[in-house]
């Protein structure tokens, strides 16, 4: 798709030309890992230029440091992890507690997995599953250096994954067209691969739902804009589960409501733009059980 053409599209939901101009040179963003630290402390010992987030552990690097971040003796340690702050959002929405059972049913590279055995001081369980065995290295690698011991890694497909056991709390970080987060999606992208991939993350999300308990809490997050890989499949969640409530996100600045054309409800879903929230495109919604 031409870039003229891609932008035409984007401009149905935000301002194409600004999110388009924002996206090209995003600030890096890391969070401390509170089970080696706290972040007055990180904060203290730190060589790192860094700036505080409405997040408490989430910082912005103000500039980046001549080796990169993965060489650091911060990153080393496993005193912080690289991570963007739309990406941190989906484990903070969730927010899982020391005596959830929880599954990130598309966990590798970790990121959120880990950022979630933070939350839960490591404690609890977190089942962390992936389709894709050369990723799980990455994510073993990414436990082992944070120091997580409440994970454990499953190698399964998400859209028939299956275990005996129901979980409190599920993430589904769908595979997604990744609109939000490249600078050149739009090269080879279309819209009938949002509408081909939407099937794929419709039945990982109706999958993921099966194994929530009532009264368990599901996040549903992407990296796109696409309506039809974001508001469509949890339309269709609702639609075949009476059980499933949307449940209002609240708390993220200069967010925005999500699209109602599927339903009204959807507007309790969120969608994040860079030029307004100054990291990658993201859409999330959060999922009751009754």
């Amino acid at each position: 798709m031409e870039q003229k053409e891609y932008l035409g599209w984007l401009s149905q939901y935000t301002d194409a030309e600004s999110c388009f101009q924002a996206q090209q040179s995003l600030p890096p963003y890391l969070r401390a890992n509170t089970l080696k630290t706290t972040p007055e402390e990180y904060l203290s010992w730190t060589n790192l230029e860094l700036e505080k987030t409405f997040i408490p552990y989430a910082f912005q690097l103000k500039e980046f440091p001549q080796n990169g971040l993965g060489n650091t003796i911060d990153y080393a340690t496993g005193w912080m992890h690289t991570q963007s702050l739309s990406s941190m959002l989906p484990p903070h929405i969730l927010n899982p507690q020391p005596e959830d059972r929880v599954l990130d049913i598309c966990a590798a590279p970790g990121s959120k997995t880990t950022q979630c055995a933070a939350l839960m001081q490591n404690r609890g369980i977190i089942l962390a599953n992936d389709k894709n065995r050369g990723r799980i290295s990455a994510l073993a690698n990414n436990l082992e250096r944070l120091g997580i011991i409440n994970t454990t890694t499953m190698n399964q497909n998400g859209t028939c994954f299956n275990s005996p056991h129901i979980f409190s709390k599920i993430l589904v970080d769908a595979p997604c067209s990744g609109l939000g987060s490249s600078i050149n999606a739009y090269n080879w992208w279309e819209e009938k691969y949002s509408s081909g991939i939407s099937a794929s993350q419709t039945s990982i999300l109706f999958t993921a739902f099966r194994h929530l308990e009532p009264g368990g809490a599901l996040v549903y997050s992407t990296c796109t804009y696409s309506p039809d890989e974001n508001e469509l499949p949890v339309s269709r969640l609702l639609e075949k589960h009476p059980e499933a409530e949307l449940e209002k996100i609240e708390g993220v600045p200069n967010a925005e409501p999500g699209l109602p054309d599927f339903g009204k409800e959807l507007k309790n879903s969120m969608r994040i733009y860079p030029h307004k929230f100054n990291s990658e495109g993201f859409f999330l919604a959060k999922i009751i059980k009754t």
